[in-house]
C-alpha cells in the first residue's frame, strides 16, 4: 500500500511569549505536579526561570531536575526517573535541547510502561503512552520537540540507543523565540546549521513527498535568510 502516515504532538504552538500558554495546558491534562527536565547551563542563564515563573505565577508545583548532559546516558534516564517518584510527579516539562527532551520522553515512557530504558530500544516497543509531556526548544537544530525519536546512550555496552515510538509524542510543543535569544552567536550559528541540515535533508530523502516537501523548501528560504540577521 502506498500511503503517508504523520505523527506529530497534540498540540504545537510557536511565537514569542507563547510560554505563557502553559498553564492552560496543564489544566487540560489535570497535572498535579511536574518534573522540569534541563540542564545546568540552561538553568544558570536564567533560561529556565522564565518558564518557572510562569508556573510560580500560576501556582503549579514542579520538582526541578538539571542534571542533563549532552549524549544523555541510562544512568541519567534512571537519576531522573527517580527524582519524578521521589516528587511524586504525574507529568513532565522538558527545557532544552534534544538532550533534555529526549530523556523527558525516556522519562515519560518508563512512568508509564515500566521496566528498564534499555527495554525500548527500537522501534514501537512500548504498550502505553508515556504520561504528558510538555516539550519547551530552546535552540533551532533539535526538532526533538515534534519527534517519535529519542537517544539513549547505553554506557555499560558502549552503544547509542535509538527509539522510535509514538508513545513518546509530546502533548504539547512550543517554541518560543524569546527563550533563544540569550544563547551565545556560536551556538546560535551552530543550531541554526543543524537545522537547515535537517531540511535539505529531509528535503532530498527518499521518503519525502509533496507535503514534506512543502515544510523543507520553506524552512530552507527562512533559515538562510534568518540565520545572518541573527548573527548580526
Amino acid at each position: 500500500m502506498n500511503y503517508k502516515e504523520l505523527y506529530q504532538p497534540a498540540h504545537t504552538i510557536i511565537g514569542k511569549g507563547c510560554i505563557q500558554e502553559i498553564p492552560k495546558h496543564i489544566d487540560t491534562i489535570a497535572g498535579k505536579k511536574a518534573l522540569v527536565v534541563t540542564d545546568e547551563g540552561l538553568y544558570k542563564i536564567g533560561t529556565v526561570k522564565k518558564v518557572t515563573d510562569v508556573l510560580d505565577r500560576a501556582g503549579k508545583p514542579y520538582a526541578l531536575y538539571t542534571g542533563v548532559k549532552p549524549n544523555p546516558t541510562v544512568s541519567l534516564v534512571n537519576e531522573a526517573k527517580a527524582v519524578y517518584d521521589r516528587e511524586g510527579c504525574d507529568y513532565l516539562i522538558g527545557i532544552g535541547g534534544g538532550s533534555p527532551l529526549d530523556v523527558s520522553k525516556a522519562v515519560s515512557i518508563l512512568a508509564k510502561n515500566g521496566g528498564k530504558i534499555e527495554d525500548y530500544n527500537g522501534l514501537d516497543k512500548s504498550k502505553k503512552s508515556g504520561v504528558p509531556l510538555i516539550a519547551i526548544n530552546t535552540t533551532a537544530g533539535t526538532g526533538s520537540e515534534v519527534t517519535r525519536a529519542y537517544v539513549v546512550t547505553d554506557e555499560v555496552r558502549k552503544v547509542k540507543m535509538l527509539m522510535v515510538d509514538a508513545h513518546c509524542l509530546s502533548y504539547l510543543a512550543l517554541n518560543d523565540p524569546a527563550l533563544m535569544v540569550d544563547m551565545p552567536a556560536h551556538l546560535t550559528a551552530a543550531t541554526g546549521m543543524d537545522a537547515l541540515t535537517h531540511a535539505i535533508e529531509g528535503y532530498t530523502t527518499k521518503a519525502a513527498w509533496e507535503m514534506t516537501d512543502m515544510f523543507h523548501l520553506k524552512a530552507i528560504e527562512i533559515i538562510s535568510r534568518s540565520l545572518r540577521l541573527s548573527l548580526i
